[in-house]
């Protein structure tokens, strides 16, 4: 029975030495590796240029001691983002990048647990001069957009501005297609409201504005008769005349702001013509359109 105690007691402690002196000559390890770093640029767009691929790999080597030394392919194939600012021009179609600013940003993000180095000086992206050009925007989803009972136009939905600035690589502005998405909306009255821009991405940008304003008006439609006496001639006609219009309009105005009547002699009578003097009034009948001549 002492024997198995001793033995098992023995067993533990051999384990327990084993395991303090692999912790031991872990603590103490240095390790160091070559890994791939990615020098991502989150635009297409850097200045006046237009970077036509935005990832470039760069060899980096990456060391670490202690338990972090196991662990140094965790950041192979990471991302650094690199900012618009640390861009440089180094000649015609080609952007640089200083590899000293990714390892610098490397040690500030893995500060204790790694330390990275390259032997590599610089970056390269490659590069094309940017395109200019105005596209116009267009207005989808007009099927979304429903009026109130008896309401109409009074000034169909635009957008202003209905064009804007763009820059992108020379493919991306030759097909820029613009437009606006209009949301399920009931349009009663007087409504602006801004909307972005779509069709604009990482190899197509505005110069200026990315939202515009869409705007519109709407009004109760309403028919309205106007009676009128009507000199034609050596005579006085009674004339009915029925118009429609935005309700506001009809009812704020007289007749004689809204129709302008005349009489147009023929051979054997007179054709009597209403014209609507104000927009979005129209004239619907005219009774009666005609009067004969009287004989002297």
């Amino acid at each position: 029975m002492l024997k198995r105690l001793f033995h098992r007691e023995l067993l533990l402690f051999l384990a327990l030495t084993s395991v303090i002196w692999a912790l031991i000559t872990v603590s103490k390890a240095e390790r160091s590796t070559t890994i791939v770093i990615y020098a991502n640029s989150p635009s297409s767009i850097v200045e006046d240029q237009f970077i036509t691929d935005t990832s470039i790999a760069l060899n980096v080597e990456v060391s670490a001691s202690g338990i972090n030394a196991l662990r140094l392919q965790k950041v192979d194939k990471d991302m650094v983002v690199v900012e618009a600012s640390a861009f440089a021009l180094k000649s015609e179609g080609m952007l640089v990048v200083k590899s000293a600013e990714i390892i610098a940003l490397l040690n500030s993000t893995y500060r204790g647990i790694y330390t990275f180095s390259t032997a590599t000086a610089e970056i390269l992206f490659p590069c094309e001069e940017l395109e200019r050009t105005r596209v116009p925007i267009t207005i989808e989803g007009i099927q979304n957009i429903s009026l109130p009972s008896d309401y109409k136009w009074l000034h169909s939905i635009s957008v202003d501005p209905d064009s804007i600035d763009v820059v992108g690589s020379t493919e991306a502005v030759f097909r820029a297609r613009l437009r606006v998405d209009l949301p399920n909306f009931l349009w009663d009255g007087n409504h602006a409201f801004e909307l972005p821009v779509e069709g604009l991405g990482s190899s197509l940008a505005a110069v200026s504005d990315e939202r515009v304003e869409v705007r519109g008006a709407s009004a109760l439609w309403i028919e309205n008769k106007f009676e009128v006496p009507f000199v034609i001639g050596n005579q006085i006609v009674d004339v009915k005349i029925w118009v429609s219009g935005p309700k506001k309009g009809l009812l704020s105005r007289t007749f004689e702001e809204l129709v302008a009547l005349t009489a147009v002699q023929n051979e054997i009578n007179y054709t009597i013509e209403a014209a609507p003097l104000k927009e979005n009034i129209s004239v619907l009948s005219v009774t009666p359109n005609m009067v004969e001549l009287m004989r002297q």
